[in-house]
């Protein structure tokens, strides 16, 4: 039995102060469609695959017209305050890695959420927000009051929504995190 493609439009929103950058890709190595019109978004598409027919090819042509071409991965770059829209055709969970790109930041964790199929197939917003976390004093130790403040931890957590503001439980959702110099 086969599993239909779910055909999802995103609407990615970066709220927080920070540049982000999302890898998006398919769970157990699939492929994926995206189309957009976003010059924030990046394709690696799949190999090509040689055909073997004339109908291999037409059928292949049509499809990647349609839902766009077949990728092994994307790579959104998420500047401060912006919002790409997509549409990403997927039979599996989609996995979106989430990395804060500043520069004045150190010891960086990556994020994930992994967006299961039936949650897919309508119109999704995805939200980044920020937050913060502990200070840390000059020589690493955590912060107790206002006094020697050097960096703090950043939290960058994804929420999901549907367009009509309905928040979506995504249990497999780990926030990215870095820490920051305090200016």
């Amino acid at each position: 039995m086969s599993v239909l493609s779910n055909s999802t439009h995103f609407n990615i929103s970066n709220t927080t102060s920070k540049f982000l950058e999302i890898s998006v890709s398919a769970d157990q190595n699939s492929s994926f469609r995206i189309r957009h019109k976003s010059q924030h978004i990046y394709e690696t598409p799949r190999n090509n695959v040689d055909h073997v027919s004339y109908t291999s090819w037409f059928v292949h042509s049509v499809t990647n017209v349609m839902h766009g071409s077949s990728m092994q991965y994307v790579k959104i770059n998420l500047p401060v305050n912006e919002t790409v829209e997509c549409e990403i055709s997927c039979k599996s969970a989609l996995v979106l890695e989430t990395s804060i790109k500043d520069k004045k930041s150190r010891d960086h964790n990556r994020g994930e959420m992994i967006i299961p199929p039936e949650t897919q197939g309508c119109e999704l917003h995805v939200i980044y927000n920020q937050s913060k976390g502990l200070a840390y004093t000059s020589n690493g130790n955590v912060a107790i009051g206002l006094n020697n403040l050097d960096s703090q931890t950043v939290i960058v957590a994804s929420t999901i929504k549907t367009m009509e503001g309905h928040v979506i439980d995504i249990e497999d959702n780990s926030p990215a995190m870095c820490k920051t110099h305090i200016v």
